[in-house]
C-alpha cells in the first residue's frame, strides 16, 4: 500500500490512501459503479480488507469530499502512462518550414512559391517566409519589407501573423505565418 503521494515529472500529485485529506470519500470502483460514500477512516479500512488502493480521482475543498477509485495502484498508474503514451502518438506535431527568397524575385516566380506553399499551409503547418540582405543589398530594405507584406496579403485569407509588419533580424527580414484556426 501507497502511503505517500507520489509524483511524476510530467503530471501532478497523484494521492494514495492515507494521503487523502477529505473527511468523506465517495469510492468508485474499476467497473466505474458507486460504490457510496464513506467516512475516511471507513473507506481506509474497506480499501485495506480488500487489499486495494484507493486513489483521489477528484477533490472538491469546498464540501471537503473526494471521489476514490478502488484499484491496485501499480496498475492505474501503469494505465495512466500507457494512455498519455497513446495520446503522445495521435497528435501531430506543427512543423514549422522556412522558404528562403530573394527581394529581387521576379512576380511570376514568387506566385508561383506562394501556390506551392499555400498547399504546405492547408496541411495546418506553419510557414516562415525570410529574405536576407547582403552588404549593399541592404539599402533595399523597404523593397524586401514590401515583398514580404504583399506574401501577406495573398495569404491572410485562412492565415495569420504574429506580428503586424516583418521582424528584423540581423542581415534578415522574416515573418511566419500560422493558421487561424
Amino acid at each position: 500500500m501507497q502511503e505517500r503521494p507520489f509524483e511524476h515529472k510530467w503530471e501532478r500529485i497523484v494521492y494514495v490512501n492515507s494521503s487523502i485529506k477529505a473527511w468523506t470519500i465517495v469510492i468508485v470502483d474499476e467497473k466505474k459503479n458507486n460504490l457510496w460514500s464513506f467516512p475516511r477512516r471507513v473507506a481506509l479500512e474497506m480499501a485495506e480488507q480488500k487489499g486495494l488502493d484507493l486513489v483521489q480521482i477528484h477533490y472538491d475543498p469546498v464540501k471537503q469530499v473526494c471521489t476514490a477509485l478502488l484499484t491496485d495502484y501499480g496498475k492505474y498508474m501503469y494505465r495512466k502512462q500507457k494512455d498519455e503514451r497513446e495520446k503522445k502518438k495521435t497528435q501531430k506535431q506543427k512543423v514549422l518550414k522556412e522558404l528562403k527568397i530573394n527581394y529581387s524575385i521576379w512576380n511570376n516566380d514568387l506566385e508561383l512559391k506562394i501556390k506551392k506553399w499555400r498547399e504546405f499551409l492547408l496541411e495546418w503547418n506553419n510557414v516562415k517566409f525570410s529574405i536576407r540582405l547582403k552588404w549593399r543589398e541592404r539599402m533595399y530594405e523597404s523593397k524586401a519589407v514590401d515583398m514580404l507584406n504583399q506574401i501577406v496579403e495573398k495569404l491572410s485569407d485562412a492565415w495569420k501573423t504574429q506580428y503586424s509588419t516583418p521582424k528584423k533580424e540581423a542581415q534578415w527580414y522574416s515573418i511566419i505565418l500560422f493558421s487561424k484556426f
